[in-house]
């Protein structure tokens, strides 16, 4: 079926020419290896790095190693097709080797470069960024919300730009700060084909649920939100506290021990956990430093309240520091792993296959990443999983395409029936949290 993946890619070049478009022809060069994009429209040649799709591809210009045919093809391409592009807006490129083939383009303005290609492929749709998305169009989205089948993402933040009403309580980083409204992930869940997101209440607005909770109200069928917990609210408050925040569109909490003076599982701690369940709102847990300092409390909760639906965050956190994975200075914690593993002997405890950006070593898709949702699919099975993106900080980490490319690709590469990857993609989230 023909789809739009995105490719986040980065151009190696000292000096990048002003770029409008390429043509290429991408070959396996030997068995085993990544695909070659063979040819560009600029004069010099470029490195074009595909670190963050299913296929890598590299710009050279032709040599004799690459055998007689191959150098045929490619001289022709080099003579023939230039003209065919039309001022440089568009060129024609071909995936061989991961069964797409389509039009790709390259557009260049004041140093910064942007590329998709459109592919006939088994990947479903996925167009990076919100631009191309008109008003209408994002309310229409918004408007048909999340229906069976359809992928659901568990786990993104959005925030305005800090004027008031909605002032930050501490500043979004500087390269977010005004690209992530909800305005913005609506027309980008539009170009990725995601139905439907769960808002976690960002650390921008600390406590102040106002933004999110204003956002909830205009696209109630779109979002839902996860509320944060307020550490200092006394038990007697707890009832009332939760109630307000579940009839504006709240359903779920989220705990961050970091927020915590002392152990989340203290008398507040127990008491908005207990009555969450008693509400029927779930509880993620954030526990960004790693998990194995977090177990002895969240088995503690889990004690307290066997009915309240607790949500592990971003696989665990098994890697650290949780910076992103292709930070030479990140470790896995095999400790942490087993932590995670271990916690499936409770029922009611689910986990976020989220931010993969942050526990992978590997550019996307993420491929150190299949062996450890096997280990998930046999302790949890996939009942109990849910695939989340982690926007917008997945935009500054290969894209929100990255993530969802990825996700769809799991079906094909970890075996999953269609049942499971039902589950993952989208209907245990729509389950815990009332989509």
């Amino acid at each position: 079926r023909t789809s739009t993946i995105s490719a986040p890619s980065k151009l190696l070049h000292p000096n990048p020419p002003p770029l409008r478009g390429y043509l290429g022809f991408a070959v396996p060069p030997r068995v085993g290896s990544r695909s070659r994009l063979a040819w560009s429209s600029s004069s010099s040649p470029l490195l074009l790095h595909e670190s963050r799709e299913r296929w890598r591809a590299q710009a050279f210009m032709a040599t004799r190693s690459q055998g007689r045919r191959r150098r045929s093809l490619i001289g022709a391409l080099n003579w023939l097709l230039p003209p065919l592009l039309l001022a440089g807006s568009a060129g024609v490129g071909v995936a061989h080797g991961q069964g797409m083939l389509g039009i790709g383009k390259i557009s260049s303005a004041s140093g910064t470069r942007s590329r998709h290609v459109q592919a006939t492929s088994q990947t479903q749709m996925c167009r990076e960024g919100y631009e191309g998305v008109t008003e209408a169009e994002i309310k229409e989205w918004a408007e048909k919300g999340w229906s069976s089948g359809q992928a659901l993402d568990s786990h993104i933040h959005v925030w305005g730009d800090g004027s008031p009403p909605f002032a930050y309580d501490n500043p979004p980083p500087e390269a977010l700060a005004a690209i992530c409204d909800a305005d913005k992930f609506i027309a980008t869940a539009r170009n990725a084909g995601i139905s439907a997101a769960l808002i976690v209440q960002p650390i921008n607005y600390k406590f102040d649920h106002s933004y999110v909770t204003s956002v909830l109200e205009k696209y109630p069928k779109f979002f839902k939100g996860m509320a944060l917990a307020k550490p200092d609210i006394k038990p007697s408050e707890v009832k009332e506290y939760l109630s307000e925040l579940k009839n504006q569109g709240y359903v779920a909490l989220r705990f961050n021990p970091y927020l915590w003076t002392g152990s989340m599982a203290d008398e507040s701690g127990k008491a908005i956990y207990k009555e969450a369940g008693n509400l029927g709102m779930s509880v993620g847990v954030m526990c960004f430093k790693g998990l194995p300092g977090h177990v002895p409390d969240i088995k503690a909760l889990l004690e307290h309240s066997p009915r309240t639906k607790l949500i592990i965050d971003h696989w665990g956190f098994f890697r650290q520091p949780a910076t992103g994975g292709t930070d030479p200075n990140t470790k896995i914690s095999e400790e942490a792993w087993q932590d995670l593993l271990e916690l499936s002997k409770y029922p009611q405890v689910y986990v976020k296959l989220s931010a993969l950006f942050r526990v992978s070593g590997e550019p996307s898709d993420y491929e150190d990443l299949k062996p450890r949702l096997q280990d998930l699919l046999t302790n949890y099975g996939a009942d109990r999983l849910m695939w989340g993106s982690d926007y917008p900080y997945a935009l500054v980490n290969g894209g929100y395409c990255a993530s969802a490319v990825a996700m769809r690709s799991w079906k094909e590469k970890t075996g999953l029936s269609d049942d499971q990857f039902e589950k993952i993609s989208g209907a245990n989230a729509a389950a815990v949290f009332g989509f």
